[in-house]
């Protein structure tokens, strides 16, 4: 497992900080998500210019968009789930997901974590989104996993 932590290595760009001076100057960023209001290709070159050695990027609205202008590089992208989105649907429309489990109802976030349900999540994503609390309970599942697990350990992304 990979470990990565919301804001140091796993940060997200929008139109209001795609030049932020303290971004830029994190030594390594393992993911960006993709925040645009509106996405075109000049954004995203843009942020694949200032970040080159990144090569993994999270969207979670505008997919076709994001598509059609990543499709063009060797940038990998996953599509994260949204508030309401209905965790069934999006698992069946998407085929290289980020699981964020902040974003599920309470109902869908105890069902993927029961013990034999977690365990298929781990088999089908490849990057999930745990806050701290569910990350340290489940940290004896996730040690033997190959995926990335993001760490978010509150406030504000």
């Amino acid at each position: 497992m990979r470990v990565t932590t919301v804001g140091s290595d796993y940060i997200r760009i929008d139109e209001q900080n795609i030049e932020d001076r303290k971004l830029l100057g994190i030594p390594r960023v393992h993911l960006i998500k993709l925040d645009f209001e509106k996405p075109t290709e000049l954004k995203v070159r843009k942020v694949i210019d200032l970040y080159p050695k990144t090569n993994r990027f999270v969207v979670d609205e505008n997919i076709k968009t994001y598509n059609a202008i990543l499709k063009g590089t060797n940038k990998k992208y996953y599509v994260e789930n949204v508030m309401g989105s209905g965790v069934i649907s999006f698992f069946k429309k998407n085929n290289k997901v980020l699981v964020n489990f902040n974003n599920l109802s309470d109902a869908e976030r105890n069902f993927l974590l029961s013990d034999d349900c977690f365990e298929d999540v781990l088999k089908n994503a490849e990057v999930i989104l745990l806050n701290k609390p569910i990350y340290e309970t489940k940290m004896k599942q996730l040690e033997i996993w190959s995926g990335n697990v993001i760490v978010h350990a509150g406030g504000p992304f």
